[in-house]
């Protein structure tokens, strides 16, 4: 009965050492996983990867400083068959809505829910309009994706990243062209 008593009347300054104490035991816990000989190392090259996270960064930043804009269209006048590629236009204009031209590069086509459907393209410039590439890829599922270009023109390099929506392809498309 005393030892309930004795309980009772300290039990704040118990709780507040039985915290205290489990924070000391779970440091030590974490300080003898961590200094194991079998421990699991960290990320193999994260400081590589963190540099070119950085450098990447950079040209993003350096890209968005230009001040051009991109527009992504799946052209309507181009039939599509599914599972064949289908074309992509790409416009890009200068900060004065000039159309940009004599850029080299690729689209990149991501599919964030599925990876196995990321596509790769080389941008062709559109001879009888400047500023308009167009290149094939297979974008068949619909829905959100990722569109990204990684273009140069001389020395300079230019980015961009945006999302298109997909619309789903009508059932009986192929029936319709028969």
């Amino acid at each position: 009965m005393k030892f309930l008593r004795l309980v009772s009347e300290y039990r704040w300054p118990i709780y507040l050492g039985s915290l205290l104490a489990m924070s000391v035991v779970a440091s030590g816990v974490i300080v003898w996983v961590a200094t194991r000989p079998d421990t699991p190392r960290p990320i193999k090259g994260y400081y590589e990867a963190a540099r070119a996270w950085d450098a990447g960064e950079a040209i993003e930043d350096a890209s968005r400083q230009l001040g051009w804009s991109v527009r992504y269209e799946l052209p309507s006048d181009v039939p599509h068959v599914p599972g064949m590629p289908r074309p992509v236009d790409v416009r890009v204009a200068d900060r004065d809505g000039k159309p940009v031209s004599g850029l080299a590069g690729h689209l990149f086509a991501i599919r964030s829910s599925d990876t196995r459907l990321n596509q790769s393209g080389e941008l062709v410039a559109l001879p009888q309009t400047p500023g308009n590439y167009r290149t094939l890829v297979r974008i068949d599922a619909p829905g959100a994706w990722e569109l990204r270009i990684d273009v140069r023109q001389a020395a300079l390099r230019f980015v961009h990243a945006a999302r298109l929506t997909v619309p789903a392809e009508p059932a009986n498309q192929e029936g319709e062209k028969q």
